[in-house]
């Protein structure tokens, strides 16, 4: 087996690739390359395997490289290690990979999605507006949409669940 060869198994387990396509690729027998791949480490299920190498390789290289523009990074030799080369870089890499949480409006009870925030309450400025600034014509308005059997748009959460509770008082 040659050098050229041991690379190329090793590339390719890392890749997931199994034992039997890994023989053919390389033009050995399956059983060489399965004991070359016990020898090494690299045995067990190719899946497994690939994970391992890339949380080891994300481990490796999390403070070698700027996690934005990929320039090599100076580490100083005491304090936190560096992930970017500049606060630039961190506000970049920041505001391209905000999470985004699913949330529930206060005010009408729908789905909306806060990108890189969890503690908005409400879907939108006009679902703030009539929560903050419920009125007697909205009441009214309410009011008479359910008396015409008409769809409602606008609920407040706490309206909706006083229409719908079992009240006995």
């Amino acid at each position: 087996m040659t050098n050229g060869q041991r690379q190329k198994i090793k590339m390719l387990r890392y890749q997931g690739v199994g034992y039997g396509k890994i023989a053919k690729a390389t033009g050995l027998s399956r059983d060489s390359v399965r004991n070359y791949c016990i020898r090494e480490g690299l045995n067990g299920y190719a899946s497994e395997l690939v994970t391992e190498y890339r949380e080891v390789l994300k481990a490796e290289m999390l403070f070698v490289v700027c996690l934005n523009c990929g320039m090599k990074l100076e580490q100083n030799s005491c304090g936190r290690k560096r992930k970017y080369c500049s606060l630039n870089c961190k506000r970049e890499w920041e505001k391209d990979h905000r999470k985004a949480h699913v949330l529930n409006c206060e005010y009408c009870g729908n789905e909306f999605k806060a990108l890189g925030v969890n503690w908005r309450k409400f879907c939108s400025p006009e679902c703030y507006r009539r929560h903050r600034f419920w009125r007697e014509e909205d009441a009214a308005e309410v009011a008479q949409k359910i008396l015409q059997f008409k769809k409602v748009n606008h609920l407040p959460v706490w309206l909706k669940a006083l229409l719908l509770s079992d009240a006995k008082e």
